[in-house]
């Protein structure tokens, strides 16, 4: 069993996905667990041939036949759905190594070992044979090897990809290619030879202990009328009876694997309660960009009325539960000398206050108290992050190290607090990229959907190889599986895209707002003139907030008119040549306020290199804190420089001081109540 890509889904039907098992041409296996299967092998069929009608006729016909099949030998099927955009086949799960890479990692099975596997594989095959049903794809990714003696991993599923191409097993197909009880046995032999070492059947029959090999030369005749049947074979080989044990090195070796994959599923026991809720994530290289893409991050729907129980939908993705009931991380391992905030959140329920720090990367307090208690990732992209609107989960840019590339990636992390996973999502990546063979992109945007029921994601446009290349995709968060992927030629591009509400996404592109359709991307209406990535939503309206090169705007989309300007002589004054990028914009309607701050970073253009990323308190920050309605300025620039965040109920201000402490503010006389440093 090898570790999950940070591509594959989560979670598929009722089964949260453990670890990979391998592919074949038609279908990706996993071994994965459910309240109901602890453990089970899942095989999640290709979108190319998901998409192929003829495929998903033969592939029920093969669900259906092994839905009767009861045998030993062959591992019996447990739970399907064919009728999903992915359909998904769950057969019970052997702990066990392939044939294929029993032999390919330690070389060909022993003498002594060859007549056990001859005689299982015989009776798996009399069994399918004796009601009515062939395999027409057995090879050794087929034949699992146990601690109790080999078995099929299935009967044939692959076989149904026959229908729209070549199999991959040419090397063990009997001349005349079809499904029939012959071509098993064909197969048969043809394993047995690979097995001792025997690279084609011509060079390899010569290899079997002689007991063997006259057997497996009849199985290999042209004619697959003299070729004898699997019953026959079961006979010959002194059955029906229970295979002799393996040798003891082997016994030992399957030990050992078992050992490791047990460990694994206890790890991965299915939660339960799970709440829903709306995420963001992004980040890119440099600190004007990252710190622009922070702003599109930083407004979550968090104010929206909470869905009751009794209708609750709940995404499998995020675990219902407070921030403090029972964290799922551990404590830190030693304080906090230096802070060095970058930005900051208070949770949904208000109990939790997150700041993400140059210097200890996602730090989480229980403000009220003063205490840190926990510090789930050592470095995040620049620290932008949210929390979802329920639960306790939060989403933040981090780095992937591509094994392809020396440059380090930005992706979406999403951060579940109560039960303490951490998922990596890429985006709709190419599969060359996914395998190593090209460069990967870096994700810009991700964002889930009011309801909590799908995120966006979007990825860099990239260099020309990549501008034909899907770059938007939407996931399913009961599944984590991407539904829908975005063609780049029938969209115009963009750089950001979050949702509006539940049918509408906005999506930005250098100066211009676009709102657009969710099902399809086409534009619906345009707003122009912005001078930033970042924007806020004011709740229960249909009105946004943005900045503009003089200004920050409050914009009615409705009307498609301006409802309320806040200037910003200081911001415009800025020269173009510096790097100055927005870090904070919110807006907090009970309260009745909007925050807006910014960084100016080196000047590129001044002589020199600009200085390596780093802690945003070495550059100037500056910041303006308005009453919403009358836009009158409130507060200092000691308290509104640099990122702030409103408590959901109104209880308390957070504010980030110019060198990195946070500060807990009271709501209405901005003083400070408490400082966590």
């Amino acid at each position: 069993m090898h570790p999950l890509h940070p591509h594959d889904p989560p979670v598929v039907g009722p089964f949260r996905l453990v670890g990979r098992l391998g592919e074949d041409s038609c279908s990706r296996m996993y071994v994965a667990s459910s309240e109901e299967h602890p453990s089970v092998a899942l095989r999640i069929i290709k979108a190319s041939h998901s998409a192929n009608p003829a495929f998903r006729t033969v592939l029920g016909y093969r669900v259906e036949n092994a839905q009767h099949v009861l045998s030993p030998y062959v591992a019996g099927l447990l739970d399907f759905d064919l009728e999903r955009t992915t359909p998904w086949v769950a057969t019970e799960y052997h702990q066990g190594i392939p044939l294929r890479s029993l032999v390919e990692t330690h070389g060909p099975l022993p003498a002594e070992a060859l007549r056990p596997l001859a005689l299982a594989l015989a009776q798996g095959l009399a069994d399918l044979h004796a009601g009515h049903r062939t395999h027409a794809a057995l090879s050794p990714d087929t034949i699992l090897i146990t601690r109790r003696g080999a078995l099929l991993s299935d009967i044939g599923f692959e076989w149904a990809a026959a229908e729209i191409g070549p199999l991959s097993n040419q090397d063990f197909a009997a001349p005349e290619g079809r499904a029939a009880p012959a071509v098993d046995v064909y197969a048969w032999a043809a394993v047995l030879v690979w097995a001792v070492g025997g690279k084609s059947v011509a060079e390899g029959i010569d290899r079997l202990p002689l007991q063997l090999r006259g057997l497996a030369e009849a199985c290999l005749r042209e004619d697959p009328a003299l070729r004898p049947t699997s019953g026959d074979l079961v006979r010959l080989l002194g059955g029906p009876a229970t295979p002799d044990p393996w040798p003891s090195d082997l016994v030992g070796l399957l030990d050992r694997q078992a050992a490791q994959v047990t460990q694994a599923l206890a790890t991965a026991s299915p939660r339960r309660n799970r709440g829903k809720g709306v995420l963001l994530a992004s980040g890119s290289a440099g600190l004007a960009l990252i710190l622009v893409a922070a702003g599109v991050l930083l407004w979550p729907f968090s104010e929206e009325e909470p869905v009751s129980s009794e209708e609750d939908t709940t995404p499998a993705l995020i675990t219902d539960a407070g921030c403090l009931d029972d964290p799922g991380f551990p404590p830190p391992d030693k304080p906090i000398d230096d802070l060095d905030a970058e930005h900051l959140s208070f949770s949904p329920d208000g109990d939790l206050l997150a700041v993400s720090s140059y210097n200890h990367g996602l730090t989480l307090w229980d403000w009220r108290a003063g205490e840190e208690i926990a510090r789930p990732l050592e470095e995040v992209s620049q620290g932008a992050f949210t929390f979802a609107p329920v639960g306790c989960q939060l989403v933040v840019a981090t780095f992937d190290q591509f094994p392809q590339s020396d440059f380090r990636y930005t992706v979406a992390t999403t951060v579940d607090i109560p039960s303490g996973e951490v998922r990596d999502y890429l985006g709709p990546q190419s599969e060359r990229a996914l395998n190593g063979l090209e460069e990967p992109r870096r994700v810009y945007s991700f964002d889930y959907s009011p309801s909590g029921e799908r995120a966006i994601i979007n990825l860099e446009l990239g260099s020309s190889w990549g501008e034909s290349l899907p770059r938007t995709g939407v996931i399913d968060l009961e599944t984590g599986e991407m539904t829908n992927v975005w063609d780049p030629e029938e969209l115009d591009d963009f750089i950001y895209a979050r949702y509006l509400d539940e049918e509408r996404l906005i999506t930005i592109a250098n100066r211009t707002l676009d709102v657009r359709a969710t099902d399809t991307g086409q534009r619906q209406q345009t707003v122009r003139n912005l001078d930033s990535q970042m924007i806020a939503l004011i709740k229960e309206t249909e009105e946004i907030v943005y900045v503009s090169p003089d200004r920050v705007l409050r914009w009615d989309l409705e009307n498609d008119s301006e409802s309320g300007s806040f200037p910003v002589p200081d911001y415009a004054d800025v020269e173009e040549h510096t790097d100055h990028a927005v870090s904070n914009l919110r807006v907090d309607t009970e309260l009745g306020l909007l925050h807006f701050s910014y960084t100016i970073g080196p000047t590129p253009s001044g002589g020199g290199e600009p200085p390596p990323p780093g802690s945003d308190r070495r550059f100037p920050n500056r910041g303006h804190l308005w009453d919403l309605e009358t836009g009158e300025e409130i507060g200092d620039e000691d308290i509104t420089s640099r990122p702030m965040d409103f408590h959901p109920d109104g209880e308390a201000i957070a504010s980030i001081g110019p060198e990195g402490d946070v500060r807990i503010l009271d709501p209405e006389t901005f003083e400070v109540i408490d400082t966590l440093s």
